[in-house]
């Protein structure tokens, strides 16, 4: 197996991300729904949150609402731009943005004629095959990507891009598990795509180091570096008051990555109409 947490270069360092963390847990003491089980916490909010700042997207297209607090955060860390919420059950959603779209379908279903490919940061946390999305941005010609998830070989409901980089093989779909069965999205639309090897289509992946690392794993498990590679923490310790939320949240880390791919299969990708075929107020 082989152990990547990172190929290509990213446009901030360590010492950036160390830098906003004071910043962050003020906004997080802030955030509109105290209990996100089962949802994004602070070691998966933070760098969403600060990847999107540094990033300065147009648009943001969220694939996994649950409850909204990922909507919130990204207002926050981009106020100026278009906002997409892709959720199929919007009825559970508890923080609605009166800036955002909200849609019901998959990502894959829909049309996106008119959105700035090199401007727009597509963020995934739907439980869906991540390679699959890979195929799917880049036919479609976007390049900046999210994704929450991440997990390690071995772990997590569906296959995700470390799985991939580690040696798992690209191949068929491999079977739904209950837990991703619950997103809703099994019918999506999936056209045929050609089957490039991921390392082909990546420019940029970039593993969000843990701001803090335990001993043991949200499985129960030892974190080491053998079965979960995983870059060093940003913090070894608690040692100011707002750096609590991390310690307290640590074992909810899921190795959420940036992915920049290389350019779009063909000029004659497909392009959508000018708006998501359906939307939902």
């Amino acid at each position: 197996m082989t152990d990547v947490v990172s190929i290509g270069a990213v446009a901030w360092s360590r010492e950036e991300l160390t830098a906003k963390l004071a910043e962050f847990s003020a906004l997080y003491e802030q955030r509109p729904i105290a209990d996100n089980t089962g949802g994004m916490q602070s070691p998966q909010l933070f760098p969403a949150w600060f990847a999107l700042q540094a990033l300065r997207p147009d648009v943001i297209v969220e694939s996994g609402v649950f409850l909204g607090q990922g909507t919130w955060f990204f207002e926050r860390a981009c106020p100026d731009a278009e906002l997409y919420c892709l959720e199929p059950r919007l009825e559970r959603i508890r923080y609605r943005s009166q800036r955002a779209r909200y849609l019901s379908t998959d990502f894959v279903s829909q049309v996106w004629n008119g959105l700035p490919r090199d401007r727009t940061v597509l963020f995934f946390d739907d439980h869906q095959d991540a390679y699959e999305r890979v195929l799917a941005a880049r036919a479609l010609g976007f390049r900046h990507l999210l994704f929450e998830d991440n997990y390690p070989p071995g772990r997590g409901d569906c296959r995700s891009l470390k799985q991939v980089l580690s040696g798992a093989d690209p191949g068929p779909k491999p079977p739904r598990s209950p837990v991703a069965r619950l997103t809703g999205w099994l019918g999506a639309v999936r056209e045929p795509r050609p089957r490039l090897p991921l390392r082909e289509c990546l420019e940029v992946y970039y593993e969000f180091p843990p701001v803090m690392k335990s001993d043991l794993t949200r499985w129960g498990d030892s974190w080491n570096t053998d079965r979960y590679p995983t870059a060093p923490p940003l913090l070894e310790r608690v040692q100011a008051g707002y750096q609590q939320c991390f310690a307290d949240e640590v074992t909810s880390y899921t190795w959420l990555c940036y992915a920049r791919l290389y350019g779009a299969a063909s000029p004659g990708a497909p392009r959508a109409s000018s708006e998501p075929t359906e939307s939902v107020a």
